[in-house]
This record gives C-alpha cells, sequence and structure tokens, in this order.
C-alpha cells in the first residue's frame, strides 16, 4: 500500500500541518510506545497473509529485514507525509539512493541529462560508472533550463537537477524544468537534500521523485548516515527490486535514530536558516571576504527564483576567502566553535574546503568552471547562537 494512504488527516479529509506530520506520521507505538521501537530483528515470522503479500509484489510486507522492517517503514511513512509523497524507500545510504534511482531506472543505451555542479559522489557516478553499462550522460547548466532542454537527445530518458547545487548553492527553477521534462516525456529526478521538505517540495512542483541524503537535516544530529527515495508509486515499485538486488538496506537502528531526528526538523530549520542568513548577510561586507553564495541575499543571482522555489531559505552557506585555499585553510583551522569537517545538516556547524573533500575527485577545471575556485568554502549552518558563530568566524578571519 502506497504511503501517502496513511498519512495523518484532519476530520475535514485534509493533511495535518508540516510540524504535525513531522512528529507524529509513522510513528508505531507497538505495545503502547510512544516511540517505534526498535526491532532488531533480521527477519519476521512467515504468516500466509505475508507470503501472499510478498507474491503479489507488496514492497512493504514485513517479511525480511534486507527488504523492510517496522523501523524502516515508520521512517518512509513520515518522509512521505513530509514531502506530499504517493511512496518511497529507504535506503543505508544517500548515494545508495542515488545509485539505486541512476542504475535502476536507466539502461543500456538511455541518455541523462545532469549538471557538473551536482555533489561530488553522483559526478564521479555519472561519469566513471554510468557510461561503463552503456548509459550516456550530458553536462548542462542547472541554472538554465534551456540549457537542459537543448541537451535532451532521442534516448534521453531522465533530467537530474538538485534544488540547491551542492556546494555552490545555485538554485535550480523546477518548475521550468518539470515543464520542459512534461513536454518531453521525461522523468526529472530532483536531490533535495539541501532544502528538505520543510524548505521547498518539489513533487508538488512536477519532479516524479525527491531523493534525500537522511545523513543530513533530516537526522539532524551527524549520528547516521542513510538515504531516501521518495515520489510516485509506481517508480518506487520499479526500484524496490534493485533496492534488494543492490542490497543497499539500512538497519533497524539507524532507521530509529533517523525517526528521532525528522521528529525535531521543523523546529530545527528556522534556526539553521535564520543563522545561515544573518552570517551571511555579515560575511558579504568583510573585507577579507571575496563573494558570498546564499539565496537570501539579493545579489545571489537566483535571487527570485528562490524566492519562489525555497522561500523558506536554507543553512548552507558559501563563500570565498581573499588569499586562495591556503588561507582558507588556514581561516578554518582557527575556528574554535564551528567544527572542519565534511557532512553537512546537524545541529553543530561544520565547516570545509569541497576542493579536498566532498569533490576532490572532480577534475579542478571542472571544479573552478562550476564556482569552487580557490579559497571557496561550504558552511552548514547549526543552530548554535548566531553571536557566538559571528565571534568565532570574526577571530578566525582575523
Amino acid at each position: 500500500m502506497p504511503h501517502a494512504n496513511r498519512r495523518m488527516m484532519t476530520e475535514d479529509g485534509t493533511d495535518k500541518r508540516f510540524a504535525t506530520r513531522s512528529v507524529h506520521s509513522g510513528t508505531q507505538h507497538i505495545e503502547g510506545a510512544v516511540n517505534t521501537p526498535i526491532f532488531q530483528s533480521s527477519t519476521y515470522y512467515l504468516t500466509d497473509e505475508r507470503y501472499a503479500g510478498w507474491a503479489a509484489g507488496a514492497q512493504h510486507t514485513l517479511l525480511y529485514s534486507r527488504l523492510s522492517s517496522v523501523n524502516s517503514e515508520a521512517c518512509v511513512e513520515k518522509i512521505c507525509a513530509m514531502e506530499g509523497a504517493e511512496d518511497g524507500e529507504l535506503f543505508a545510504s544517500g548515494m545508495a539512493a542515488i545509485s539505486t534511482v541512476l542504475m535502476g531506472l536507466l539502461s543500456n543505451g538511455d541518455h541523462i541529462v545532469a549538471s557538473p555542479d551536482v555533489y561530488g559522489g553522483t559526478y564521479g557516478l555519472m561519469t566513471a560508472d554510468l557510461p561503463r553499462f552503456g548509459i550516456e550522460v550530458t553536462m548542462a547548466d542547472m541554472q538554465d533550463p534551456a540549457s537542459y532542454e537543448a541537451a535532451i537527445q532521442p534516448n534521453t530518458k531522465m533530467l537530474y537537477i538538485e534544488t540547491l547545487s551542492n556546494p555552490v548553492l545555485k538554485v535550480c527553477d523546477i518548475e521550468a524544468m518539470a515543464k520542459i521534462a512534461q513536454k518531453h516525456n521525461l522523468l526529472l529526478v530532483v536531490d533535495n537534500t539541501f532544502t528538505t521538505p520543510w524548505a521547498c517540495q518539489p513533487l508538488s512542483m512536477g519532479c516524479h521523485l525527491s531523493i534525500h541524503s537522511t545523513t543530513k537535516y533530516l537526522g539532524g544530529h551527524s549520528q547516521v548516515v542513510g538515504g531516501a527515495v521518495v515520489g510516485n508509486a509506481g517508480l518506487i515499485a520499479e526500484l524496490f527490486p534493485k533496492k534488494v538486488h543492490f542490497g543497499g538496506s539500512p538497519d533497524p537502528h539507524a532507521c530509529y535514530l533517523l525517526e528521532q531526528g525528522m521528529r525535531t526538523l521543523a523546529a530545527r530549520m528556522p534556526i539553521h536558516c535564520s543563522n545561515a542568513a544573518d552570517i551571511a548577510r555579515r560575511l558579504d561586507s568583510h573585507p577579507l571576504i571575496n563573494s558570498v553564495n546564499h539565496p537570501s541575499l539579493p545579489s545571489h543571482p537566483d535571487y527570485e527564483v528562490a524566492q519562489r522555489t525555497m522561500p523558506n531559505g536554507t543553512g548552507m552557506l558559501a563563500f570565498v576567502v581573499k588569499g586562495g585555499d591556503a588561507a582558507a585553510l588556514s581561516f578554518m583551522r582557527k575556528l574554535e566553535i564551528i567544527f572542519e569537517a565534511t557532512s553537512l545538516g546537524g545541529v553543530e556547524s561544520l565547516i570545509e574546503c569541497p576542493f579536498n573533500s566532498s569533490h576532490m575527485s572532480i577534475p579542478e577545471e571542472i571544479r573552478h568552471a562550476s564556482g569552487v575556485v580557490p579559497g571557496f568554502v561550504r558552511l552548514s549552518i547549526g543552530i548554535e547562537d548566531v553571536e557566538d558563530l559571528w565571534d568565532d568566524i570574526s577571530q578566525a578571519l582575523s
């Protein structure tokens, strides 16, 4: 049964509001437990009903934890409720989710249009692995929907975008991309990790599938690795056997931690986004900063698109330190509160230089062309007091 059929509804048949869904949707009150208990079990009792469900292809049948578990089902239902999705699947990592979508829906001879601005792991998969299986990839400009349309070929099957590009924070005009996908009868797949369902609802704008690295904002506490794909029920059903074959299934304890993190998403995100916008404004006038990328700034080239697509903002921030990579590294290593580490979306602020971390595998000329120039820094703003964060940044710059 697709998960959207079990979303929390009011008496008049409308959805509960976002914060309520993020807390309550999907939670399994087994034996009266407030939280979904951890079902640390690899397998489930094989009843006639479960066997019949599995034989009929019902992917949410509790049979074997590599297929689904009580804890993964709770998480999927919660994400579907938050994003307005018909159905979804949970994975052991964000890359497991991305690779299953691309390898599961594309075949030898197919073509996909993407952008060099995508997450480094996604770029590597598209350029190093997909071609080995006969899947052709053309890179276009995510900021320019017309460039995506110009790249479409007779064998094109999918357009792949990110709501907010990693790490340069370019904003994609999802509605324009959706019109192109509909016009050419193509799948539109979006990575919505940087904005989350709280800030952006890409499925309502015409996307077929929305991908999340649940390691990031959905988990929110830097203690779990996971991924999710939600969207069209027919596509999710098509992906389920691929998930089983590829083996990227999450364990119950990771699902438990993820569900706990998602329950506070609506409380955390306003602080992340407010802090990030505040720090962006202050950095924008700092003499040691060349440029600042944040969609809340009117100077951002995609400011108008951001106001339509993700008006609630983002907790992600990027800027370029004068003096190049050496100056950026020196700055980061003088920070006392903000932690130098890869990943993002936790309650604590995390900072990195993509050239030696998340995007180190991307050729230098590609990085520079996409905006990851010398001195480029990516900062995931946490929920600390904004004045403490600014004091830390100021002392490190000086």
